[in-house]
């Protein structure tokens, strides 16, 4: 009788859910061609590559009220494969949000899904290739970060999101146990199930604003994060992230900076980057863009300097209705700080959605 009443609970649970639900199924395939021609420091040797790279998602969303408060509700996830990828297809955009609309108070447990600290959000990149896809590929890495500091957008977390009024959004988000930490975006934790494996990686915070201020055209990206100091570590990693765009009409312009602590046992390092973006809608279905980025790494230990790092992108987007086509050309300069260590590159995407 019991295993009866439960079994009958559980039916009748999913059959409200499903009442009052609103499912959806969205998803997003893109082609990426890349070409690169670098330079040593030696300037005598060249290399070159090129090739093909994919990356497709589908995401799975539903939304509703609660039986308790009025309260509304989303829920989602989704599974992304980049390339080839055979790991952690599951931690992108997946999330349980509880929001109270009349306070305009979000609730969300979640990984990838609040608004989080990563390049793609940085207000001098207007559209298109961010900088550290721009100078990836290179002969000696890069300055340029997809994430300065702590990653807690990309790990799992809990975080409480406020509407300001008409001015924007201001979010906490708190991670228990920091699986994507400094600069890095690949998480390393793992588990099963609702099990998980527990690493030597401490608890991070963001605080973050996003809004117009009231100001139509106007964007304003306000974010700053910290990880508790690891075991063996000389510091914490922390970053910040500040940047302002404004359209009118047909021109955006746009500039960002970025500083981040990386948390390592021999070197101390401070990162400083700083972009500028400007774009021109020449009609609904052309853009063209600009893009100039600069990264400045002061290392603090032995020998102690500023490494300096430039890159300067010119690109072009191109609406062909169901598909957009983005093209990039960029030039890197003393990649990883490396002087005379340099490189040509031009990215195509295309993108689909449905």
């Amino acid at each position: 009788m019991k295993k009866l009443m439960l079994t009958t609970a559980i039916a009748g649970l999913a059959l409200t859910a499903n009442a009052i639900a609103q499912t959806s199924i969205t998803g997003e395939i893109r082609v990426t061609h890349k070409a690169v021609a670098s330079e040593t420091a030696t300037g005598t040797t060249t290399t070159s590559g090129r090739g093909f790279g994919t990356e497709q998602q589908i995401n799975f969303a539903t939304k509703g009220k609660l039986n308790v408060g009025g309260l509304d509700y989303a829920a989602g996830f989704s599974i992304e494969n980049d390339g080839v990828q055979t790991i952690n297809q599951f931690n992108e955009n997946t999330y349980v949000d509880i929001t109270n609309a009349s306070s305009g108070t979000t609730l969300s447990f979640s990984v990838d899904h609040i608004q989080r600290n990563d390049s793609d959000r940085s207000a001098g990149n207007i559209f298109g290739f961010a900088p550290s896809e721009f100078s990836s590929s290179g002969p000696s890495g890069s300055l340029m970060s997809a994430t300065p500091g702590p990653g807690v957008g990309q790990s799992q977390s809990v975080a409480v999101i406020q509407d300001i009024g008409k001015f924007g959004k201001l979010a906490y988000n708190y991670a228990p146990t920091l699986t994507d930490k400094s600069t890095t975006t690949l998480t390393t934790g793992s588990g099963s199930s609702e099990a998980f494996t527990e690493t030597n990686e401490k608890s991070a915070y963001e605080i973050s604003f996003v809004g117009d201020l009231g100001v139509k055209g106007l964007t304003v990206d306000y974010f700053t994060s910290k990880q508790n100091k690891l075991a063996g570590e000389a510091v914490k990693a922390e970053g910040q992230n500040i940047g302002i765009r404004y359209n009118t009409g047909a021109l955006t312009i746009g500039a960002a900076r970025k500083i981040w602590n990386d948390n390592h046992a021999t070197t101390k390092t401070e990162t400083t980057e700083k972009n500028y973006g400007i774009a021109y809608a020449v009609n609904n279905n052309v853009t063209l863009g600009l893009l100039h980025a600069t990264a400045e790494n002061n290392v603090a230990t032995s020998p102690a300097g500023v490494e300096t790092q430039k890159l300067t992108a010119i690109q072009l987007g191109y609406n062909l209705g169901p598909v957009a086509l983005t093209v990039g050309v960029a030039r890197n300069t003393d990649l990883n700080g490396v002087n005379g260590q340099d490189s040509d590159m031009i990215m195509t995407r295309l993108i689909g959605a449905f």
